[in-house]
């Protein structure tokens, strides 16, 4: 059993955070109840490279990395200086800055589908873009949707939670991945109704052979467009993101992420045809901040990199050493496998046992490999980037296999939920104590 984890200061903060701010933080992900509250920091002081340095003080390897915009590296050379540079000259103008150009030349020359672009702030917002000019183009209001798009009202139409209106509920229709059949039924139940289909190209398991041309050939059949969300898989997988990958072009595609190593900036790419739509009134696309300065003068400086070194290659060298030593581990253990789906952005698993239900083996999971400096995720990609090194991964590799056989000696001792240093009232109190 390691050392209890000095998180007082984050713990604290994240209290006072409560009070100002509704859920305690900007993103849901985020949230410390995500993780192991509190046995896991919540409040990042600096980061370097492949590791962050918390409030009070502890250092980690980082496989969060910002929820997946890190490709490059934190404080990584060449964007810091080419953010510092632009910095000088301004971060916004009343007029256009010529880096809207060198950014779209940039994009363009990298992703397969992209022969326009159109740049915004964020993940949802060029998801939201991208329906409302297929809708423009087909002249047709429904959507299919595979995968989560983003928080605007299109999307959570599909799952109400509250402030949405009753009336776009019939405007989105959810299909599963993997599921042509299902695909086509939906496109009978809505003849000559549907703009597109919308879609994550991979999360997590692979597609299976023919399945992504499949969509695309189906959707065409049928007079509507292909959209493919690549916010997490641009700029990940390969330079020209999935559709390079995978070989398969879509109608439009939306990145964020990835495109700028963590400035915030997102884009809506695709075919002239159907790109000019937002050229065209009354259609309004527009933000005052998509041609702000210091993003797209990091998203220039990103692509350079991508294009000039072999990131991708490193990345998917480090994530399939990452998997194999995780699977490993857990194989030694008595574990199923751990790691699983692509190895630059694979997903964890940890299934109940006998004693433990999963909730409590993650927290143990998580709070465990914290405390050896090693930050992971539940629900979600395990993040590897360019600056991940060797001496990074072997680490990694080691704490996760002596958490998992610590977790093992639990179980059998039928111990493991006493183990979990939860948060409550007195949780900083007690750590500051000790």
């Amino acid at each position: 059993m390691s050392k209890p984890l000095n998180v007082a200061k984050s713990l604290a903060l994240y209290e006072e955070a409560r009070k100002l701010i509704p859920g305690g933080s900007q993103t849901m992900s985020k949230r410390p109840m995500g993780y192991a509250h509190g046995a896991y920091p919540i409040y990042v002081e600096r980061a370097s490279g492949a590791h962050v340095w918390d409030v009070d003080g502890n250092e980690y390897i980082d496989y969060v990395m910002g929820l997946g915009p890190i490709t490059l590296g934190y404080h990584y050379p060449a964007m810091d200086k080419a953010i510092i540079a632009q910095l000088e000259k301004g971060i916004i103008y009343g007029l256009i800055s010529p880096l809207e150009i060198a950014a779209a030349k940039e994009v363009i020359d990298a992703v397969p589908c992209a022969e326009m672009v159109r740049f915004l702030k964020g993940g949802a917002e060029v998801t939201s873009a991208a329906t409302r000019i297929a809708r423009a183009f087909t002249k047709r209001e429904k959507i299919l949707s595979h995968g989560y798009h983003g928080w605007h009202d299109q999307w959570t139409a599909q799952r109400n939670d509250g402030g949405v209106p009753k009336c776009l509920s019939d405007t989105i229709f959810s299909f599963n991945y993997n599921d042509l059949p299902g695909l086509e039924k939906l496109f009978a139940q809505h003849p000559g109704q549907i703009a597109a289909a919308i879609m994550t190209p991979v999360m997590g398991d692979p597609p299976k052979d023919g399945y992504l041309q499949g969509v695309n050939d189906l959707a065409h059949k049928n007079g509507a467009l292909v959209i493919w969300d690549e916010i997490v898989t641009g700029f990940r997988l390969a330079r020209g993101g999935a559709q390079e990958y995978f070989g398969v072009k879509p109608d439009l595609a939306c990145f964020a992420k990835g495109l700028a190593n963590g400035m915030p900036v997102a884009a809506v790419v695709g075919r002239r045809d159907v790109m000019e739509v937002a050229d065209k009134a009354p259609l309004t696309i527009s933000v005052t901040y998509g041609g702000e300065a210091l993003s797209l003068a990091a998203l220039v400086a990103a692509l350079r990199e991508y294009r000039t070194k072999d990131v991708f290659g490193q990345i998917w060298k480090q994530g399939r050493r990452i998997e194999a030593g995780f699977n490993e581990a857990a194989k030694r253990h008595g574990f199923p496998p751990l790691a699983y789906g692509l190895a630059p952005m694979g997903m964890l698993s940890l299934k109940p046992e006998s004693g433990a239900d999963a909730e409590t083996m993650w927290f143990y999971f998580l709070q465990e490999c914290a405390a050896r400096g090693v930050l992971l995720r539940r629900g979600g990609c395990t993040f590897i980037t360019y600056s991940h090194t060797d001496a990074d991964v072997e680490k990694t590799i080691s704490v996760v296999a002596d958490v998992l056989g610590e977790m093992r000696a639990h179980l059998k001792r039928g111990d493991l939920a006493a183990q979990l240093r939860r948060y409550s009232a007195e949780t900083v109190q007690d750590i500051r104590q000790r």
